[in-house]
């Protein structure tokens, strides 16, 4: 899913609040803090971070990931390519919604369908555009036809094929997951109270087909302020949260009684070079641009010392994933960059601008003002004059997604598979470059999409293959500077313990109450 990362405001720490946690009456109930509402408890209609931790924990996916990224079985028990682009899943039997109505095939194919109907108008639309039909062939199989073969289907689907009763969300297309109508799920917990304003209770769901999850209730609120959020978790009144801004990460470790752990994230940190305009149209300036940002500076300033610089386009997860035992040896083999100024202008020097240029790019507070003004100084040591146009964020926005002379610009998306046809076609096609996409770069080609194509049908050695390929492009022609991936840091109670990592789906049944 990409995200934007929030800028985070550091706040100074009040006097007097390293007291220990307030004992909680019982274990039995995790309260769990977010920045933000649950806005939906459908993906359809909330696909953002605070709206998904609560679906995951009621929506079973006919696949989810293992620890280590890895596709594996959840309603359906196994699947089958049958011919490329063409996949059977044999489901489960005995698996009911939390109300104790059973689960169908026809529900399970639905449930996939609807995120392609425009009139639902679903936020995971994105995900699924590879399909071209589901169907349940009988009572306990669901064929699933690609429009062409792309192995990434696998792994989104265990993020977004959200498994949801057919007659529900045909009677509710627009509002299924509200307060008002709610939703029926096959996993461990069940809705108990929702509300915008009031938050959400979850409970066990006893009918789960699965392992039981250790915590009978979940109670999540939204606490926007950052300082607040602290103060709850320090005092007791909150057990856990994962919005913890990595500016203010030394005063969340400093909580007695409250355990902060860190693991590398899917956020993904990188500048984009807009290739149809103007000076950076010029490979030799887009070169010289890599070889002047201190990336080493930029990972220390974006990431507060929680997080790794990335040699490629993809997170760290999704490195160590794909490449295995082969990702350093992989990676070293690609063109880099090394923060050094006399190469910088010797690549200038090579330009249609050896002596530098000016360049107006479109900015709002929105984005990390520390890591802008870092750019600009790194810029300024090679001639090249960086000015912000400050503008409103929605104006800000638009501008973005319309790709209207977007030059330079630092972006921080968030993502959610191991694979990376979830990243690549976003950043490189022909088809993201439209309104709405996310090439900023605007570096595409049929070429490239021809490519890409070939790489996401692919598997094992083939596939690796050609993403490097693809990656050693990038590289070379410098659309884009990779900077960094940042930890995710979470905060939890030691009353309570986590086995999580980036792609642990199910966060809080991942929650157990400590030993006594």
């Amino acid at each position: 899913m990409k995200i934007p990362l929030a800028l985070c405001v550091a706040i100074l720490a009040l006097a007097g609040c390293a007291q220990a946690p307030a004992p909680a009456a019982t274990k039995d109930t995790l309260v769990w803090a977010n920045t933000s509402p649950v806005r939906s408890l459908d993906i359809a209609h909330g696909f953002d971070t605070a709206s998904t931790l609560a679906q995951f924990a009621m929506l079973d996916t006919p696949v989810t990931l293992d620890k280590t990224g890895a596709v594996v079985p959840s309603l359906a028990e196994s699947w089958k390519e049958t011919r490329p682009g063409v996949y059977d899943f044999k489901l489960r039997t005995g698996v009911t919604f939390s109300d104790g109505t059973p689960l169908t095939a026809d529900d399970v194919a639905y449930s996939l369908k609807r995120h392609l109907d425009p009139k639902v108008g679903s936020e995971a639309a994105s995900y699924f555009t590879t399909v071209k039909s589901a169907d349940a062939t009988d009572q306990g199989t669901v064929r699933v036809v690609l429009r062409s073969p792309n192995q990434t289907f696998l792994s989104t689907a265990a993020i977004g094929w959200q498994v949801v009763p057919r007659k529900l969300a045909e009677a509710h297309p627009k509002d299924l997951g509200s307060p008002d109508v709610g939703t029926l799920g096959t996993g461990p917990y069940k809705v108990a109270k929702y509300s915008i304003t009031d938050g959400l209770t979850l409970v066990r769901n006893e009918r789960y087909w699965g392992k039981k999850p250790a915590l009978p209730k979940i109670e999540v609120k939204a606490i926007e302020d950052s300082e607040t959020r602290r103060l709850a978790v320090s005092s007791g009144d909150v057990d856990a949260t994962q919005d913890i801004p990595i500016t203010d990460v030394r005063k969340w470790t400093a909580l007695p009684g409250v355990t902060t752990g860190f693991y590398p994230s899917n956020q993904l940190a990188f500048l984009s070079l807009d290739v149809t305009s103007g000076p950076l149209k010029d490979v030799h300036v887009r070169r010289a641009i890599a070889h002047a940002v201190d990336r080493e500076a930029l990972a220390r300033v974006g990431t507060a010392g929680h997080g790794q610089m990335i040699p490629a386009l993809l997170t760290t997860p999704q490195l160590k994933t794909f490449y295995g035992d082969q990702t350093e040896a992989v990676t070293s083999k690609l063109k880099t960059y090394a923060h050094d100024l006399a190469a910088a202008k010797a690549e200038l020097a090579q330009s249609a601008y050896p002596n530098g240029f000016s360049i107006t790019v479109p900015y709002a507070p929105v984005e990390n003002p520390l890591i802008i003004q870092a750019v600009i100084a790194d810029l300024a040591k090679i001639g090249i004059k960086l000015t912000l146009e400050n503008q409103p964020e929605d104006a800000f926005r638009a501008r973005l997604m319309s790709h209207d002379r977007v030059g330079i610009h630092f972006a921080d998306l968030g993502y959610s598979t191991p694979d990376a046809g979830e990243v690549l076609p976003d950043l490189l096609s022909r088809a993201s470059t439209q309104e709405g996409g996310w090439n900023f770069s605007m570096y595409a080609s049929a070429e490239l999409d021809k490519r890409l194509e070939e790489a996401m049908a692919a598997t094992g050695q083939a596939k690796a293959d050609l993403v490097t390929a693809v990656l050693a492009e990038v590289a070379d022609q410098v659309p884009y500077i990779p900077l960094y991936c940042i930890d995710q840091a979470y905060a939890l109670n030691k009353k309570f313990t986590a086995d999580i990592n980036a792609w642990t789906v199910d966060v809080f049944s991942a929650i157990h109450p400590t030993a006594a």
